[in-house]
C-alpha cells in the first residue's frame, strides 16, 4: 500500500499534504490579520472555514495555448443578441441609469457594455467562494504578496459591511462588474444609501460603483472612446504610440470612414492610432476614454470591444463586426519562437513568455524598419515566416 501511495504522489498532487501546509499557513496568516486590525470575530466568521482550492491553482497556472485573433475576439463578445439584450435592459433600468449618468457623467451605454463583457449582464458572476480563492492564492508562492494584500482587504470589507462572504471568479473578483477587493475598497459606493455596499445583488450599488470608478479614472462625458478611421498615407506608421491633436492625423491623411476629414472643432481632442490587425486591417483613432477603459482591463482588444459595443447600444454608426477580416492567431509557443529570434538579434530583452505585449511589439517594429517593412508592430503570418523560418534574414541574404 505504501508503494502505491508513493507512486500516486508522483503523478497526482498530494492534496492532503497541500491542505496540511495550507492549515499551517492559515495559522500564521491569522496573526498577520490580527496585526492588521482584523478582529477574531471576523476571522472566525469568514476565514477559519476557508479551504484550499486546487481548481484555483489550476486556473492560475493554465494559459490558453492559442491567442484569439481580433476578428474572433470581437465576433465572440460583440454580438447582435448581446446588443439587443443591452437595449432591453437599458429600457428596463432607464430611471436608475439616468440618475447614475447625471451623477457621475458616465453614459449608460458604456456601463451596459462593461456589464455585458464582465458577467454577461450578471449571468456569469462566478461561483467560487472569494475568501477561499484569495486564501489559496495568498498561500501559493507565485503571487503571494499581491493576494495576501487582497485577502486582508477583503476581510476588512467583510468586517465593515457585515455581509455574507460573496462568490465570484477564481481570481477573487466579484459582483456584477467583477471588482477585486482593492478596487471595491477604494471605489465601491452605497448608492442606495441602505448602509451596505452590495455589488453582487443590488444593481443600484453595482452601477453606482462602476460609474464612480470610471469617473475617478478621468472619464470624459462628452467625448467618445474613439472611432474607426481610414488610412491613406504610410507616414502614419512612423507615429504609432504617439498622441496628437486630430488635425495632426488629418494632415497625414487619416479620414473618417465616410472619407471626410475631421472638423476643426475636433482639434482639441488628442488621439492615438491603434491597429489591432496591423497595417492591413482595421484602424482606429482612440481618445482619452479608451485609456480609461484600459484602466479596467489593460487590453486594446477589450477596450475596443467595450467601445464598439457601447456605440451599438447607443445606435451610433459603428464597426461592422461580422465583416472584420479574419487574421492569424498564434500559439504561445510560436510567439516564444519569435521572441527568441528577436532576442538573439539584440532586439528583445524581456522575458520569453509567449505574450504579444508592448515590448514584443516594439521589437517587431524595429525588425520591420531594419527590413524596410511597414513598422506596424503586428505579427502577421508573413512576418512570422520571415522571422522564424528564415531566422530574420531577407531572401537576398540567403
Amino acid at each position: 500500500m505504501m508503494h502505491i501511495f508513493l507512486i500516486a504522489c508522483l503523478f497526482v498532487p498530494c492534496l492532503v499534504w497541500a491542505q496540511d501546509d495550507f492549515n499551517i499557513w492559515k495559522k500564521n496568516f491569522i496573526n498577520q490579520a490580527i496585526a492588521d486590525k482584523i478582529s477574531s470575530k471576523t476571522l472566525d466568521k469568514y476565514f477559519t472555514s476557508a479551504t484550499y482550492l486546487p481548481k484555483v491553482i489550476e486556473a492560475d497556472r493554465k494559459q490558453p495555448e492559442f491567442t484569439l485573433s481580433f476578428a474572433k475576439y470581437m465576433q465572440r463578445l460583440v454580438t447582435p443578441a448581446r446588443v439587443q439584450k443591452a437595449k432591453e435592459l437599458q429600457k428596463e433600468h432607464r430611471a436608475l441609469l439616468s440618475k447614475i449618468e447625471k451623477k457621475y457623467n458616465v453614459p449608460s451605454n458604456y456601463l451596459l457594455a462593461f456589464w455585458a463583457l464582465e458577467t454577461n449582464f450578471g449571468q456569469n458572476k462566478g461561483d467560487t467562494p472569494i475568501v477561499s480563492a484569495l486564501a489559496t492564492l495568498a498561500y501559493d508562492e507565485r503571487r503571494s504578496e499581491f493576494f495576501t494584500a487582497q485577502l486582508l482587504t477583503m476581510l476588512h470589507i467583510l468586517q465593515e459591511q457585515g455581509i455574507e462572504s460573496p462568490v465570484g471568479s477564481w481570481a477573487g473578483a466579484f459582483g456584477h462588474f467583477q471588482f477585486m477587493p482593492s478596487t471595491f475598497h477604494q471605489y465601491a459606493v452605497d448608492e442606495n444609501a441602505d448602509g451596505v455596499i452590495d455589488v453582487s445583488n443590488d444593481l443600484t450599488d453595482a452601477f453606482g460603483s462602476a460609474a464612480h470608478y470610471l469617473s475617478k479614472m478621468g472619464w470624459q462625458k462628452n467625448v467618445r472612446w474613439g472611432r474607426e478611421v481610414l488610412l491613406t498615407n504610410k507616414e502614419v506608421f512612423n507615429h504609432l504610440d504617439e498622441k496628437h491633436p486630430l488635425s495632426f492625423w488629418s494632415n497625414l491623411g487619416v479620414l473618417k470612414t465616410n472619407h471626410t476629414k475631421f472638423e476643426h472643432s475636433d482639434d482639441a481632442i488628442e488621439a492615438q492610432l491603434v491597429l489591432p490587425q496591423g497595417a492591413a486591417g482595421k484602424a482606429f483613432l482612440v481618445y482619452k476614454n479608451f485609456n480609461v477603459i484600459k484602466r479596467w482591463n489593460n487590453s486594446d482588444f477589450y477596450a475596443l470591444a467595450v467601445g464598439v459595443l457601447a456605440d451599438k447600444i447607443a445606435n451610433y454608426g459603428s464597426v461592422n463586426v461580422e465583416k472584420i477580416p479574419q487574421d492569424q492567431a498564434f500559439s504561445r509557443n510560436q510567439i516564444k519562437q519569435v521572441q527568441k529570434v528577436l532576442a538573439e538579434k539584440g532586439l528583445y530583452s524581456a522575458k520569453i513568455d509567449g505574450s504579444l505585449g508592448k515590448k514584443t511589439k516594439n521589437a517587431l517594429k524595429v525588425f520591420q524598419k531594419q527590413h524596410n517593412l511597414l513598422p506596424d508592430g503586428f505579427l502577421s503570418e508573413d512576418l512570422f515566416m520571415r522571422i522564424v523560418q528564415n531566422n530574420g534574414k531577407d531572401k537576398k541574404d540567403e
